[in-house]
């Protein structure tokens, strides 16, 4: 068991020892070994190694032609290794200068590039660095390249630093399994300079930018530095969104204003202020939606919220349809929006009964609504059906009478009844004895009263050249005003009511 076990593991070994040599940048193919009895140390080639200086890091092609020159020893071309762009944080200097040995000396180059690093130490048997040689000496605690722990700073430089690196080599770059998690985006924001330098490894200002709708007032953002390889990347790419935990509550549409007016900007790294005005369409809540950024050309448009009801030209409907949270989705594509579901705000039959509550000020009507809203059903020319119950018109004069409710917001008495009620004969054609009042013994000495209750109820049946047979100076001169009545003031505001009884202005006489 014991020997099959090991069978089995020394191939894994081998396996992984092979995968991280095929990630090691591309060298050039030196003949070491055969140099082995013509360079004593390495510093004779590489002497700009330890000095930091790149010209001098790789012998030039003028100092192997010292010896390859033809007659003595055959020509060569070899030009050194191409280095490839990385953002590998290391330098041979730094390196030597803080891993000397116990008594000072320093490390020998063999003990990193010896072709089996830290066994084979023979002269010139020379290969490029492993990682195994770097863990021989430096502890790594991340499980995992990407693990979550990882602190990338160790080995890896700022993203932008990384100046050699291409759009294509930054858009290769591996993604962390944690990326990937259904609640990354919630909780990815960094907490502390250490995070944001974490951060930087990977991503610049764009990064952010490419979602964040208040970017450049967050001090976290602003901290990452900007890099024009990273905006081209993020132009490409849409903005992406989650739906935050508070407004998956079934109740939070109701009150998120409270959430808003105590941190707008929490709610601005989603939304601009025409998001909130999709629904916001009054005056209700304009000093909040003022704290949040405005859309701008080149920056994200954040979470655009469409109201099904604005949505298509044809649509009918009120504005009473707020947010509802539970509509959101991840947005994977660019011009992605959030379509609201139907909620409304007040309960049922309001509609049909909001009078008092509109006109109690309870309510800030204005805040959610514009006169459309209400001239839609205020017209006189209302479509709408199955507002009456049932058998409504054998009883409806009582309740027109009564005034339960305003007829007028619907119909338009003088012609939607009155056509009615002359088909039906009721309605006067001239006389001012009309046949709705034949049983009402002097009817026409108390009319007064009744229209004075109610003028809109005998427009059903009468025009206004019925009353002035008696009530205007071309007919009986019958006066209409009450006691107390005051033509000045009256006068004073309209002068024009006066004359459609009065041929002249009475305030003259």
């Amino acid at each position: 068991m014991n020997f099959r076990r090991r069978f089995l593991v020394v191939p894994a070994v081998l396996l992984a020892a092979a995968t991280l040599a095929t990630q090691q940048p591309r060298r050039g193919t030196f003949p070491h070994a055969r140099h082995a009895k013509l360079f004593p140390t390495c510093a004779g080639c590489h002497a700009g190694i330890l000095t930091g200086d790149s010209a001098e890091m790789f012998p030039s092609p003028d100092v192997c032609a010292q010896c390859h020159n033809g007659t003595d020893v055959r020509r060569v071309a070899w030009s050194g290794p191409v280095r490839a762009a990385t953002n590998l944080r290391f330098s041979h200097a730094e390196h030597a200068a803080t891993s000397a040995t116990a008594d000072g000396a320093a490390v020998e180059c063999a003990s990193c590039h010896g072709q089996q690093a830290g066994r084979d130490t023979a002269w010139m048997h020379i290969a490029g660095a492993q990682p195994e040689a770097c863990i021989a000496c430096h502890q790594h605690r991340a499980s995992e390249h990407l693990a979550a722990g990882a602190v990338c700073s160790t080995c890896h430089e700022p993203l932008a630093r990384a100046t050699a690196l291409s759009v294509a080599a930054i858009a290769a770059f591996p993604k962390p399994a944690s990326h990937g998690d259904p609640d990354w985006l919630a909780r990815h924001a960094p907490k502390n300079d250490a995070q944001i330098a974490q951060c930087a490894i990977c991503h610049a200002r764009e990064s952010c930018e490419r979602c964040h709708v208040n970017a450049d007032q967050v001090p976290a953002i602003q901290k990452l530095a900007s890099d024009a390889r990273v905006a081209d990347l993020a132009r490409e790419r849409a903005p992406a969104y989650f739906t935050p935990a508070s407004h998956r509550d079934a109740g939070w549409a109701y009150g998120h204003g409270h959430d808003a007016r105590a941190g707008a900007q929490s709610c601005a790294v989603c939304h601009t202020q025409s998001s909130c005005l999709t629904c916001h369409i009054g005056s209700l809540g304009r000093e909040v939606i003022a704290r949040l950024p405005v859309a701008r050309a080149g920056r994200p448009s954040g979470v655009q919220l469409v109201d099904p009801a604005r949505a298509s030209p044809s649509a009918g409907g009120s504005a009473m349809r707020p947010f509802d949270a539970s509509a959101v989705t991840l947005l994977a594509a660019a011009g992605d929006t959030v379509r609201l579901k139907l909620v409304h705000m007040h309960p049922a039959g309001f509609a049909t009964n909001h009078k008092a509550a509109a006109a109690s000020g309870q309510f800030d009507c204005q805040g959610c609504h514009q006169p459309r809203d209400c001239t839609a059903c205020h017209d006189g020319v209302s479509t709408r059906g199955n507002f009456h119950p049932g058998d409504f018109m054998s009883r409806h004069a009582t309740a027109a009478y009564a005034q339960e409710q305003n007829c007028s917001t619907c119909h338009r008495v003088e012609t939607f009844c009155r056509s009615c009620h002359q088909k039906s004969g009721i309605a006067t054609t001239g006389g001012v004895r009309g046949p709705a009042h034949t049983g009402q013994p002097l009817w026409l000495l108390q009319h007064g009263q009744a229209a004075r209750q109610g003028l809109t109820s005998c427009t059903a049946c009468h025009q206004q050249r019925d009353c002035l047979r008696c009530h205007s100076d071309l007919g009986l001169h019958v006066n209409p005003h009450g006691p107390n009545f005051n033509p000045e003031s009256m006068g004073s505001k309209d002068k024009q009511m006066c004359l459609v009884c009065h041929v002249t202005d009475p305030l003259k006489k």
